[in-house]
């Protein structure tokens, strides 16, 4: 079997990102701006592999609501195979952000037309992601859908990515033979259920005895991770100013996808992930056109 293309499976959700420069007050009707932005990990990392120039299929639910038409033509107009998504009865998912200018927001992910898909709403799938150089997943799925589309990829790479500690537990039961898992730190804590106290070179070392190839470990500030068998990496962030630091992490898990098609070292992919980053968190964009300029480096 020929195999070539990336298949990225999970959320596609609208970003509703909400800020204020007034005093925050709950309860009060505050003076701000709201924007709607095309957002969810799995989508965003579609795009910035996209970007990085790959061929790349996108497997996801949204609802049959406006918004999943635009959501799905503004992900296909940045160069994503989007014509394998489901479009449910229900509502497109949200990812809500709020809170002070300058702050750390409240997040709610409302993500349920991805969570509700189970194992039989794969069988369509079954052909390309068996085909498939990698297929990369995110947490947004739940644990037996993700056990299903384990068994439709045993011959193929599986990348995972946690998404968020609360979800990152979903991926446990994947975790063995998966090539690559990205996730912050506190993501490792929750796919290990190891004490706070470990070192992230610990908690990489850990997902690789539950059988991982190479961990990706995003540390916000502190720059980013790469754990192996042989080696543990880190790269500190560039000094870039932050205007939101909103799909960050989903564009190092791209590059960590992009480096394990392309066989670069931990080294290599960790400067680049890096690059990534500060290109995403200098944007308002989730998925800036920007980040096809990482390769020159």
């Amino acid at each position: 079997m020929t195999r070539e293309g990336i298949v990225v499976v999970g959320g596609a959700l609208v970003d509703v990102r909400a800020t204020t420069g007034a005093r925050w007050a709950p309860g009060r009707s505050l003076p701000g701006t709201a924007r709607l932005l095309a957002g969810g990990a799995a989508r965003n990392v579609a795009v910035d592999l996209a970007r990085l120039g790959h061929r790349v299929t996108l497997l996801t639910a949204v609802g049959e609501d406006p918004l999943g038409g635009w959501l799905l033509e503004i992900t296909a107009a940045a160069g994503v195979d989007v014509t394998r998504a489901v479009r449910t009865a229900g509502r497109t998912g949200l990812y809500v952000t709020v809170g002070p200018e300058g702050r750390d927001p409240w997040c709610i992910a409302d993500a349920g037309s991805v969570e509700a898909l189970v194992p039989a709403d794969l069988e369509p799938w079954q052909d390309v992601v068996a085909s498939a150089a990698i297929v990369a997943s995110d947490a947004n799925l739940s644990e037996d859908t993700h056990r299903a589309l384990a068994g439709m990829a045993r011959n193929t790479p599986r990348a995972l990515l946690a998404t968020s500690p609360d979800k990152a537990v979903r991926l446990r039961a994947v975790l063995e033979g998966a090539v690559v898992v990205v996730c912050n730190r506190a993501e490792a804590l929750a796919l290990t259920g190891l004490p706070g106290t470990l070192s992230w070179q610990a908690l990489g070392m850990a997902l690789l005895t539950d059988g991982v190839e190479r961990v990706v470990v995003t540390q916000g500030t502190g720059g980013v991770g790469i754990v192996t068998s042989e080696e543990a990496v880190a790269v500190p962030v560039l000094d870039v100013p932050i205007v939101d630091a909103t799909g960050a992490g989903d564009a190092v898990a791209a590059v960590a996808v992009h480096a394990y098609l392309a066989r670069l070292a931990p080294d290599r992919t960790a400067d680049l992930a890096a690059a990534a980053a500060a290109v995403v968190v200098q944007s308002d964009e989730n998925t800036p056109g920007a980040l096809a300029a990482i390769l020159s480096r």
